[in-house]
């Protein structure tokens, strides 16, 4: 959307159209009957963001904010209708048990 905006002016593409072209349209690409939309029988799959944060206040319309503005934390992610984000927190690994484990393969890596 941005590129469009630069080579053909600010009216080029809006954020609806942006965020078709990622959900239907990424759905089409990949041949993919089953997502890109909410419908029943479709991939229960989708992200919730909260719309009060500094980085979206002053924002008219709650598309464009959540395209144009950010970055974004998903307050709550559905994969397959089952929680993997709740409250901005993964809910589906030990966060801190992960983390741990990738300090300690970096440090294992700065030692070869």
């Amino acid at each position: 959307m941005l590129l469009q905006r630069v080579a053909m002016g600010a009216d080029a593409m809006g954020a609806r159209e942006a965020l078709e072209i990622a959900t239907l349209g990424g759905a089409s690409v990949l041949g993919r009957s089953d997502l890109g939309s909410f419908a029943s029988g479709k991939r229960a799959d989708f992200a919730v963001w909260s719309m009060t944060g500094v980085e979206t206040s002053g924002a008219w319309d709650p598309v464009a904010a959540l395209i144009l503005c950010g970055p974004h934390r998903a307050r709550d992610t559905y994969v397959e209708g089952r929680a993997v984000v709740r409250g901005g927190q993964l809910v589906t690994i030990d966060l801190d048990a992960t983390q741990r484990r990738h300090r300690q393969l970096a440090a294992r890596l700065m030692e070869h």
